[in-house]
């Protein structure tokens, strides 16, 4: 063999080797992306733990712009917000930002029949469905206590997703009902009757027009009774 083909041979063995051991290992930054994608996806989880979302990051801004420390201390945006474009504020020696794209996936609620406006939900209205959550309307009910007994204020469609604003209480005092009206305060307790201004649910303040023309307010208790308390 000549000398020629030697070198060629050795040449390529030698970069074949390295080309080797590059693919076979993780550069150190991708490990370093990871955790702290990690430590931001483990904020966000917290924050919404009671509603069971599982998030998942992509740091959008430059390795070059990344903090120097490896676990910075981090301050997520205000807001309840599950999905899109934030901004975390990220600080070591100083304080800076990151751009992320946040996804999120979990179990929220949605009509499993039609229901109209105005009606009271009940349990066997409303079912489960599991997923992706970026698509979706801001606002889910993630919670069934949050739906059952709550009056629907727009209709919805089969499959459609529950959203908390568009329910409100059920009203336990309606506009010109009798109630009784509970005055309490130091050492005294007085019972009366009064008729209501307004509609309003239970804990919900309510104005009260008294039998001598005087309007108070008070707050709705579950019997129906308002409560004020001087």
């Amino acid at each position: 063999m000549s000398l020629s083909a030697r070198v060629q041979i050795a040449v390529f063995g030698l970069s074949g080797l390295v080309a080797l051991a590059l693919a076979g290992s993780t550069p150190a930054w991708s490990a370093e992306r990871s955790a702290l994608a990690e430590q931001i996806e483990t904020q966000l989880n917290a924050r919404h733990a009671d509603k069971g979302i599982r998030h998942q990051v992509t740091i959008k801004t430059p390795r070059a712009q990344w903090p120097g420390c490896q676990r910075p201390k981090l301050t997520l945006p205000d807001g309840n917000r599950l999905t899109g474009n934030m901004s975390v504020a990220v600080q070591c020696e100083r304080k800076q930002f990151l751009q992320v794209m946040v996804e999120a996936e979990g179990r929220y609620w949605v009509a499993e029949q039609a229901i109209p406006a105005g009606e009271a939900i009940t349990r066997s209205q409303i079912g489960t469905r599991s997923g992706p959550l970026s698509k979706l309307p801001a606002g889910l009910a993630f919670q069934p206590q949050e739906i059952v007994g709550s009056v629907a204020s727009r209709a919805f469609r089969p499959g459609q997703p529950i959203i908390a604003s568009q329910l409100r209480k059920s009203w336990r005092i309606k506009t010109g009902d009798e109630v009784d009206v509970i005055l309490s305060g130091e050492g005294f307790r007085i019972r009366s009757k009064g008729k209501a201004m307004s509609n309003a649910a239970v804990d919900e303040s309510v104005r009260i027009r008294m039998a001598s023309g005087q309007v108070i307010s008070g707050n709705v208790a579950v019997n129906g009774d308002v409560v004020v308390r001087q």
